[in-house]
C-alpha cells in the first residue's frame, strides 16, 4: 500500500520546492536520498507515493534504478520522475525506456513539477497550492453583460473570483484580466467548480463568489501565469 511520503534526491532546488509545497503541509513526508541504492531500498521499504530522482546528482545510476523499479512487479506501481541535468539531454529517451513516468529538464520549473507530480497521484491541481492575490477582472456568460469581480486567490490550474453575480457550479464563464505587473491582457474559459453563497458558505475565510478552473489558457498566457506565479512562489 502507498504511504503518503515521498522520495527524492538530496538536491538544494528540489528539497526547497518539494518542502515548501502544498504537498509538505497536507502532511506528506519526504525522504531524502542521497545514492540511487539508496533511493531503491527507501522504495523497496516505504512504497512512497511518488519518487523524483535528479540525474543531476545520481547520474546514469538513477536510470539504472528506475529500470529496476520498473521490472518489479511489485515496485513498479511507485511514480516516478526524472530530472536531467542541462548537459544531460541526450538521456532523455533512456529515460523514458527505463519506464520514467515522467522526464523533466534542468533549469527546473517549480510549477511544471508539482503539476506533474499532481497528474501522477491523480490530485486535481485546483487542490494545489493558491497564492493570495488582489486584482480586478471581469466575467461573463455567454453572451450576458459582462461582470466585475475580484481574484482573491490564484494557481495554474484556477482562481476564486469574488463577487455578488454567482454562477451554478459547472456552469462555463469568459474571464478577462490583467495580471499586476504585466500589459498583456489574458482572456479565457473557465469553469464554475464551487461556489461561496452568502446563504451556505463553504469556506468561511472566503467572501461571496466563485471557485474557477481554467479551460483553455493560451501557450503566452500559460506561460506569463507560470511567471507570475513563480514570481509570487520567491517573494513567499
Amino acid at each position: 500500500m502507498l504511504t503518503k511520503k515521498i522520495v527524492l534526491s538530496d538536491v538544494p532546488d528540489l528539497v526547497d520546492i518539494m518542502e515548501k509545497s502544498f504537498f509538505q503541509r497536507d502532511g506528506f513526508e519526504m525522504v531524502r536520498v542521497i545514492e540511487s541504492d539508496e533511493a531503491f531500498q527507501c522504495i523497496e521499504t516505504d512504497s512512497p507515493a511518488l519518487a523524483i530522482l535528479d540525474l543531476s546528482s545520481l547520474g546514469a545510476e538513477g536510470i539504472h534504478c528506475c529500470r529496476r523499479l520498473k521490472s518489479d512487479p511489485l515496485l513498479q506501481v511507485t511514480p516516478i520522475i526524472l530530472i536531467l541535468a542541462e548537459n544531460q539531454l541526450g538521456l532523455k529517451s533512456r529515460c523514458w525506456d527505463a519506464g520514467s513516468d515522467q522526464v523533466l529538464e534542468r533549469p527546473l520549473s517549480a510549477l511544471q513539477l508539482l503539476d506533474d507530480a499532481c497528474n501522477l497521484l491523480g490530485i486535481s491541481r485546483r487542490l494545489a497550492r493558491r497564492f493570495p492575490v488582489s486584482f480586478h477582472l471581469e466575467f461573463r456568460r455567454d453572451n450576458d453583460k459582462k461582470h466585475v469581480g475580484i481574484a482573491v486567490n490564484l494557481n495554474i490550474g484556477g482562481m476564486f473570483l469574488a463577487s455578488e453575480v454567482l454562477y451554478p457550479q459547472d456552469a462555463r464563464i469568459i474571464l478577462e484580466f490583467t495580471l499586476p505587473g504585466y500589459t498583456m491582457p489574458i482572456g479565457c474559459l473557465a469553469r464554475v467548480a464551487w461556489i461561496n453563497h452568502p446563504e451556505w458558505v463553504n469556506k468561511n475565510n472566503l467572501p461571496s463568489g466563485m471557485g474557477v478552473e481554467f479551460l483553455d489558457l493560451s501557450g503566452t498566457a500559460e506561460i506569463a501565469l507560470q511567471n507570475f506565479l513563480g514570481q509570487l512562489m520567491k517573494i513567499d
